[in-house]
């Protein structure tokens, strides 16, 4: 009985080192069926359905149905949290599509730090700041700022942000993610590298690949287009952060045939 019982605890023990010793399995990676917008390196979908990148704006509709509002930058659905540009390409197709984690009246938003709004700061924000030097504002000067703040009409930041998850590769991306917590995800995942700054700023210092800068564009360095090579075209996939807030991601169309 007691061999018995030593068989039994020995193999309990094994069984559960065996489990434990497990390599990671593909269960970390999420399944495009997992989110409403779904991002490999050959296919961007959005409910299951192929995004119209460098096609006009009629597809998009057909897709997502008619937009809220189209200001000088794109093309906005305030309910949906997104936008698209194609302002670039001469409105013949479709170039970048946004998705806003913040807008306007977030923090950064307020304080004038978004990259298309910037130093838009909120009235709330100006009168803060203002009672630093303790002097009451007049009515006449609140309606002089009032007056020079342009309406958020104007901008592209949809009035409601994007509050779901983003499937990235398999890895999520979400509103409040910090950079180090996507690459945390991103590291649970065999092949994908760490979203690092892109340096595109001109300013002679060369910073590609840094996780430490707090405002500015990130992406991987890594370039995909080879293992899709039936593709007429290829795209870039890039993340905002302002002030180390994630502002929004970002998918930019390039056509094979017009880079060349």
């Amino acid at each position: 009985m007691k061999n018995l019982l030593f068989i039994l605890l020995n193999l309990s023990m094994s069984s559960s080192f065996f489990v434990q010793c497990q390599p990671k399995k593909d269960a970390l990676i999420m399944k495009t069926e997992d989110t409403e917008f779904a991002i490999t390196p050959c296919q961007i979908t959005y409910k299951g359905k192929e995004l119209p990148l460098g096609k006009p704006l009629d597809a998009w509709i057909q897709l997502l149905g008619t937009y809220s509002r189209h200001t000088g930058r794109g093309y906005v659905w305030d309910s949906l949290g997104i936008a698209i540009n194609d302002w670039e390409a001469n409105h013949e197709y479709v170039k970048e599509l946004y998705i806003f984690f913040v807008n306007l009246d977030s923090k950064v938003g307020q304080a004038g730090k978004l990259q298309f709004a910037w130093q838009r700061k909120s009235f709330e924000f100006i009168e803060k700041d203002y009672q630093s030097i303790k002097e009451p504002m007049s009515e006449e000067l609140k309606k002089r700022i009032i007056g020079r703040i342009e309406p958020k009409e104007k901008y592209i930041y949809p009035f409601t942000p994007y509050t779901q998850t983003v499937n990235l590769q398999g890895a999520p991306v979400k509103s409040g993610m910090s950079l180090n917590e996507v690459n945390k995800e991103r590291s649970k995942i065999k092949g994908l590298e760490k979203m690092g700054y892109w340096d595109n700023d001109g300013d002679w210092s060369w910073d590609s690949g840094s996780t430490t800068i707090k405002t500015g564009e990130f992406r991987e360095q890594k370039d995909h287009s080879s293992i899709c090579p039936k593709q007429d075209y290829w795209y870039y996939i890039t993340l905002r952060y302002s002030e180390g807030e994630l502002e929004y991601l970002k998918v930019e169309y390039l056509s094979k045939e017009n880079e060349k």
